[in-house]
């Protein structure tokens, strides 16, 4: 890892950790309104993680709009390449998934040893264990913010292209949902595609790796030629 790499993705990394400094205590508030205002099983036994799956997922999403226009001119003002820039944000994405979660489990955790809040990793029964499940919400979350970064470049190079993107990104987004429905019992777009995904633990990590390659390859793609306007 060069070095202009490795200070980009601290830079940008800690830029976008700061958000998270304001999303999860909100985050934390609500579930706590949530826990002592309604008084349904399901609520009363869900853990602070089980709730903020899908709000990192969305997270992470807007994340990855905000990116480019955050981050793109500024970068190659700084003499970055967009090679160099798609790397570091690689990497920021990657970093910030992880943090993201050991947060929110931290917080989940503690919570749980609280008797006022439960303490289930889902709502619902679990197909598989949790090591799985937190596997898969890696995975999802990071591919999240892939498709939130394809959607901010489809629009850094106009309207036309980034409503294509929008397209692009939630057939990327609901097949990522989709192939962990098995395991996670639950999708951000709360649809039922059980019929459709795997019960193959082995071939659902496959092909999430498969379509996190792909979508890397798609930005590649777009980055390599996006008109950059520095100012």
């Amino acid at each position: 890892m060069n070095n202009k790499l490795k200070l980009a993705a601290m830079d940008f990394s800690g830029q976008i950790f700061k958000w998270t400094l304001w999303y999860l205590p909100i985050m934390l508030i609500i579930y706590i309104l949530v826990s002592i205002f309604i008084n349904e099983q399901d609520i009363n036994e869900m853990s602070f993680y089980a709730m903020a799956l899908s709000a990192n997922e969305i997270f992470m999403l807007v994340a990855g709009i905000l990116s480019v226009f955050m981050f793109l001119e500024l970068s190659v003002s700084l003499g970055l390449t967009r090679r160099t820039f798609l790397r570091a944000m690689l990497l920021t994405g990657g970093i910030i998934t992880i943090a993201l979660a050991a947060m929110t489990g931290i917080i989940s955790v503690i919570m749980n040893f609280m008797p006022w809040f439960g303490g289930s990793i889902v709502v619902g029964d679990l197909e598989s264990g949790p090591l799985v499940h937190i596997l898969g919400h890696l995975l999802t979350t990071f591919t999240f913010f892939l498709g939130g970064f394809i959607i901010s470049i489809g629009f850094y190079r106009g309207f036309l292209g980034g409503m294509i993107s929008i397209v692009l990104s939630l057939c990327i987004l609901v097949a990522i949902d989709s192939l962990w429905m098995w395991q996670t019992r639950g999708t951000v777009f709360d649809i039922d595609v059980t019929p459709y995904a795997s019960g193959n633990l082995f071939m659902t990590i496959v092909f999430s790796l498969f379509l996190i390659f792909f979508t890397v390859a798609i930005l590649q793609s777009l980055i390599r030629s996006v008109p950059v306007k520095v100012k």
